[in-house]
């Protein structure tokens, strides 16, 4: 017999000094912060049984978030007092942007890698940095010229290293939907998850097409899907 199973999308915050944590620290705080709510996880199969639980893609350090995922599933459904329990779990800038539940259709839970295909962030420059003003650009209609310059190509060759330490030169002009100066920031799409089409371009990677040296403030906003539907 089939146990039931219950579906659940969380989108957390992820700013100020969880900025510093690594992904996989992140997730170990995620766990046991839902650990302590008293949720109760449902396993994968075989030896080393895990708790059946997805993440979005990777945030590098010192960049902040508003739209961090992760679709869980359980095998009873939430209490009312989850939302209270794991804000007293959690740390304090580890924050509940939304919670929902999915739909269960019996098949496989779609990994959120795999389901998000795009991203968008905000940068700024902090005016008091020394290195950015050494560099003149302490505000962004320095960078309106190189903006436009980028858009209006089909090129935009950016160094990767890869696992073996090859440094090899790749074209991620389509891997940028959208950019724009808006309000004081740089407002950007870029690729994200795991499609062999297009390369996921960071923005951190990005940015270095506009400075090497220049230090910005990033933040990540939103998911979405192939359709450039937002995941919320």
């Amino acid at each position: 017999m089939c146990k039931k199973e219950f579906r659940y999308q969380l989108r957390l915050s992820k700013i100020n000094e969880l900025k510093f944590l690594s992904h996989l620290d992140w997730q170990n705080l995620i766990l046991k912060s839902l650990r302590r709510t008293g949720v109760h996880f449902a396993l994968t199969e075989g030896f080393n049984k895990v708790p059946k639980i997805s993440f979005s893609p990777a945030l590098p350090l010192f960049i902040e978030s508003e739209c961090e995922l992760l679709n869980f599933i359980t095998i009873e459904p939430l209490k009312n007092s989850f939302l209270e329990d794991f804000k007293a779990a959690a740390p304090e800038n580890l924050r509940i942007m939304g919670l929902k539940e999915l739909e269960s259709d019996g098949r496989r839970m779609v990994s959120l890698d795999n389901l998000i295909q795009w991203a968008s962030y905000e940068a700024k420059i902090p005016k008091n940095n020394v290195v950015n003003k050494t560099l003149g650009i302490s505000n962004f209609e320095d960078l309106r010229y190189t903006l436009e310059k980028c858009l209006s190509s089909n090129e935009l060759f950016i160094e990767k290293k890869t696992k073996k330490g090859i440094i090899k030169q790749i074209n991620y002009r389509n891997s940028i939907k959208s950019a724009e100066i808006c309000d004081g920031k740089l407002k950007f799409i870029l690729k994200a998850g795991q499609d062999d089409s297009l390369p996921a371009l960071r923005a951190y990677e990005f940015l270095k097409y506009f400075s090497k040296d220049a230090i910005f403030e990033i933040k990540r906003l939103s998911f979405f899907d192939k359709s450039l539907t937002e995941i919320l």
